[in-house]
């Protein structure tokens, strides 16, 4: 598994690349509502089993998911023990890699360049035309909806954020991008935070040092 120093440093030449060729980068940074949590474990355990894994290694992991229970402890009071129907562990070593597992199918439905790291998803698009860019992205937000919806996960689209990045001579003409998904507008940033680094539009690195 790569580590997140590779999939920054992947992002970084990718959209430097762009940049010098005079291009513009629209992406959207995709917000998973509870990720770990929504994981349906049939559907999950299905994957598994189209990625290859035996039906020994399926049942362990049926036993791992399944017939686990939860309480709430609230004011003193303690809930009864329910049973957990979806979700996989979090703060686990296997938790990122089985909702990886859940998501890497992902990417069949889109066309445009689809980063998945565990729960932190984006969407990338390039090209000269900002109108072309947006019209692409809002298609593919569609598509990606559906996607989450047929397997049980949803959008938080007031946290879903999309930047344009380009050079600074070509983001005095066009500076934020327009894009819509479920009749919602999507926050345009100026800056956005990906796996721990701040990406300004012009690849600058001004918010970075600042913050630090």
């Amino acid at each position: 598994m790569f580590s997140t120093d590779n999939a920054l440093t992947f992002l970084t030449d990718k959209i430097r690349f762009n940049i010098d060729k005079g291009l513009y980068t629209g992406v959207v940074l995709l917000d998973l509502q509870k990720a770990f949590d929504t994981v349906d474990h049939d559907i999950l355990l299905a994957k598994l089993r189209a990625t290859g894994a035996d039906d020994s290694s399926v049942n362990w992991f049926t036993s791992y998911l399944c017939n686990r229970k939860q309480f709430v402890f609230a004011n003193g009071a303690v809930s009864d023990n329910e049973f957990i129907k979806c979700g996989v562990p979090q703060g686990s070593i296997l938790g990122p890699l089985l909702f990886t597992v859940y998501v890497n199918d992902m990417c069949r439905d889109v066309l445009s360049d689809l980063y998945l790291y565990a729960d932190d998803s984006m969407l990338l698009v390039s090209g000269k035309s900002v109108t072309e860019i947006e019209k692409t992205l809002t298609e593919e937000m569609h598509k990606l909806n559906n996607w989450l919806q047929s397997n049980k996960l949803s959008l938080h689209l007031g946290k879903t954020e999309s930047i344009l990045f380009g050079s600074k001579r070509k983001l005095k003409k066009a500076s934020s991008l327009n894009i819509w998904c479920n009749n919602v507008k999507l926050e345009a940033k100026s800056s956005v935070k990906y796996l721990g680094a701040e990406f300004d539009q012009d690849m600058s690195g001004k918010t970075m040092g600042n913050s630090i």
